[in-house]
């Protein structure tokens, strides 16, 4: 494979399997921008008091510390509007699509309950097509999430010890393959790069090397998977040098394979709300 940063229009052109989930992505950030920018949406500034370091010491990440109706007044609109671009660009889910469109439009949707509990997948009986409604939930939820990530240097270790991101929450599901003794830990849905000291679990802290292991195939692109057979947590690691800034979308729908393989063949699975946020239901 060429060492040229890979791009949602790259894989859409030179990876035939993976055009249509390229696609897909390519055209909700387009909406996205557009509705930030065509005078129809608020721009993605999640605001919250007092400066990051007093949020991080109290253990909040940057997007749950925001106030809630500046979030809601992003989150609501922007999820309908992906949602009937998804029903116009792909038949397929016009159906659903429109369905979760009008739910979300409609008065007395519960958004500062599916906002506050945006981790979570909902049910059936919250909101119809529920997997679908997550999933463009999530998508809307990263332009305040990137925005923030953009706007500030990630906290320090010593600042920041959770096994989430400090912007946005989501659990880490990627890292960065550097040298040293420390993990440099990349968020999947606002791009967020934080360093975790030391090279033990981020979730539950297992040290020990035979307890660790590394899964990887030249057939599945340029990734590989970490994971803790003490607590099941697991890790994409790409490398720098692959990598534009921001949320590493396109890399992960080019190593999408592998996710399947490590699954399938070693009971191998990433955080669900990171990889809700990236894969669409079927």
């Amino acid at each position: 494979m060429s060492a040229e940063i890979w791009t949602l229009e790259r894989i859409e052109t030179e990876e035939p399997a993976l055009a249509a989930l390229a696609r897909l992505h390519r055209v909700l950030a387009d909406e996205a921008v557009l509705f930030a920018t065509d005078g129809t949406g608020p721009a993605p500034k999640a605001a919250f008091a007092g400066p990051p370091a007093v949020q991080w010491l109290s253990g909040r990440p940057l997007l749950l510390a925001a106030h809630p109706a500046v979030v809601r007044d992003l989150c609501a609109p922007l999820t309908a509007r992906l949602a009937r671009r998804l029903a116009a660009e792909f038949p397929d889910v016009a159906e659903a699509s429109l369905a979760v469109a009008e739910a979300v439009e409609h008065p007395g949707f519960p958004w500062p309950e599916r906002i506050a509990a945006f981790r979570e997948a909902p049910s059936e009986d919250d909101v119809p097509h529920a997997p679908l409604f997550h999933f463009l939930l999530l998508r809307a939820l990263a332009a305040p999430a990137t925005h923030l990530a953009r706007s500030f240097t990630p906290p320090t270790p010593d600042r920041w010890k959770r096994a989430m991101c400090p912007f946005c929450g989501v659990h880490p599901a990627a890292a960065i393959a550097s040298p040293g003794s420390d993990r440099c830990l990349l968020c999947v849905l606002c791009g967020c790069r934080w360093t975790m000291e030391g090279l033990a679990c981020p979730t539950c802290g297992e040290k020990r090397t035979e307890r660790l292991r590394a899964l990887a195939s030249p057939d599945v692109g340029p990734a590989s998977l970490e994971a803790c057979d003490s607590c099941g947590f697991a890790l994409k690691v790409f490398s720098e040098s692959a990598l534009p800034s921001g949320p590493p979308l396109a890399m992960e729908i080019l190593t999408c394979r592998l996710d399947l393989v490590a699954e399938r063949d070693e009971g191998v699975r990433r955080d669900p709300v990171a990889l809700a946020a990236l894969f669409p239901p079927e």
